[in-house]
C-alpha cells in the first residue's frame, strides 16, 4: 500500500547551494538544473510530527569535503474523515430502491 507523505523544501537554502555551485546540482542536456537528495526516516518525530529529514547528496568524491546542507523535512500525511453527523444523514440524498 503506497503512503503519501507531505513536507516542505527550503528554496532560499536551494537556490544559495545552487549558486554556490554545489556538486548536487547539474544541468541536463535539455537545459534543466536537477538536484539529488537524500532522504531519511528519523527514529522519532520532530516537534512537528515530521518523520523524514532531506538533505543535497552530494557526488561521492565530494562527500568528505562538501558540508552537509539541510534542505527539509515531511511527515506521513494524515487521513481526515469528518463522520457524518446525523442531520448530514438524514439530508443525504438517495434513492428509496437501495438494495440495503
Amino acid at each position: 500500500m503506497s503512503k503519501l507523505s507531505t513536507g516542505s523544501l527550503c528554496l532560499t537554502t536551494l537556490i544559495e547551494q545552487a549558486k554556490k555551485g554545489h556538486s548536487a546540482f547539474s544541468k541536463a542536456d535539455n537545459g534543466k538544473i536537477y538536484f539529488n537528495i537524500t532522504m531519511w526516516e528519523n527514529d522519532e518525530p520532530d516537534k512537528f510530527g515530521n518523520q523524514f529529514s532531506l538533505s543535497l547528496n552530494s557526488k561521492k568524491e565530494k562527500r568528505e569535503t562538501e558540508e552537509k546542507v539541510y534542505i527539509g523535512n515531511c511527515k506521513y500525511a494524515e487521513k481526515k474523515e469528518t463522520p457524518l453527523n446525523e442531520n448530514d444523514a438524514k439530508n443525504l440524498d438517495l434513492p428509496d430502491d437501495l438494495p440495503f
